[in-house]
């Protein structure tokens, strides 16, 4: 039986994700979990895509597998995430204000 190669597309996504990260760490103004929560919703993304290109069954949990299903809850808190810490002040960047004040 024919099959995807999965594992190639995993570490093609893994690479692709890398690079995003890469640039994003150039780009923007950085604040603390921004790389973690990217990371967590770029894999969470790339894995939902991938599970459905796999030929073995994972265990299912609707019509989703295991994975998809835990991809589905990961994304959104992800986001959910860099939106949060986006927006919050970084104390770091607060103390050091003060010191200049001072």
């Amino acid at each position: 039986m024919p099959l995807h190669p999965t594992q190639i597309y995993e570490a093609g996504a893994e690479l692709l994700i890398l690079a995003v990260l890469l640039w994003l760490e150039r780009r923007g103004r950085p604040f603390p979990g921004r790389t973690f929560w990217s990371y967590m919703l770029l894999y969470a993304v790339s894995r939902f895509v991938i599970e459905f290109f796999r030929g073995d069954p994972r265990g299912q949990i609707g019509i989703f597998s295991t994975s998809q299903f835990v991809s589905l809850v990961v994304a959104p808190l992800s986001a959910i995430m860099l939106v949060l810490l986006s927006r919050r002040d970084d104390p770091r960047r607060f103390r050091a204000a003060q010191r200049v004040a001072a």
